[in-house]
């Protein structure tokens, strides 16, 4: 591993022991070193999130871990403790996670609708359960940086999130983090068909999650915020998203959300 910081991007291998397969993940640096720093360095400046070092993102990775499983949350088991052979400051030893991602079923035309429709308001549920622990106890690190369909397995009757490298700092409120995370989630679900299909989850969606109200208060965040200011930068955001005449843009989604929670 001498050579590790040569890579651009994670590893990640299944590796055989006596106690069954496990997945060794290598954090590698993003770039050249120029370019880590320098999103290092604005990453500290504006402190909004954790570290973007590979050492950083490692050290998250297992703090966030540690703290969803004591959530309840169902995240991969960190086994390095178990596997000090294959652990470094850049490594994790993982539980090898065995099933097919939340956006590959939901895309899937052989999967039965009645199926699809019970992992999808399964999956909104989740996220409910787990916004409202993470407003409750005022921790960001319960709010998922980077939450889409991509980011979940589905494993025989387990929901299995992963992808927790990357962490929101502690900040008074949390109801903007929630916001963009669902904003998130809302294009990932955008992707997996047309509009009609789209409009169709979305309901699904909003009905496993429950909260409408807080689901109307991501709408407004975004497109009828109370500040000047954040008025001026949505309009503008707006206006670039919807240039990129993107489907599943941002705005798109989000005007959707507020027709289903009406």
């Amino acid at each position: 591993m001498r050579h590790a910081t040569r890579l651009d991007g994670n590893r990640i291998w299944r590796v055989a022991t006596p106690g069954g397969t496990v997945l060794q993940k290598l954090y590698a640096e993003r770039g050249g070193w120029l370019r880590a720093w320098g999103r290092e360095l604005t990453t500290r400046l504006f402190g909004a999130k954790t570290s973007t070092r590979a050492a950083g993102r490692r050290a998250t990775e297992a703090r966030l871990l540690a703290l969803w499983r004591e959530a309840g949350l169902d995240v991969p088991a960190d086994l390095s403790a178990a596997h000090p052979e294959l652990v470094n400051v850049r490594t994790l030893v993982l539980e090898d996670v065995p099933g097919t991602l939340l956006s590959a079923a939901l895309a899937d035309p052989a999967l039965p609708a009645a199926r699809r429709e019970e992992l999808l308001r399964r999956f909104a549920a989740a996220c409910r359960r787990r916004h409202d622990q993470a407003l409750s106890r005022g921790e960001p690190a319960l709010i998922q940086e980077h939450g889409s369909v991509q980011h979940v397995i589905v494993s025989g009757s387990r929901l299995v999130s992963f992808d927790l490298e990357n962490a929101f700092r502690p900040r008074r409120d949390l109801r903007p983090l929630l916001a963009k995370e669902l904003a998130s989630v809302l294009r990932s679900l955008a992707r997996l068909g047309d509009e009609p299909r789209f409009r169709a989850d979305l309901a699904v969606f909003v009905a496993g999650y429950g909260d409408v109200e807080r689901l109307r208060e991501v709408a407004r965040h975004y497109l009828a915020p109370s500040s000047l200011l954040w008025r001026v930068v949505w309009a503008v955001d707006r206006r670039y998203d919807e240039r990129r005449g993107r489907r599943h843009g941002k705005y798109r989604v989000l005007r959707a959300l507020r027709d289903a929670t009406a």
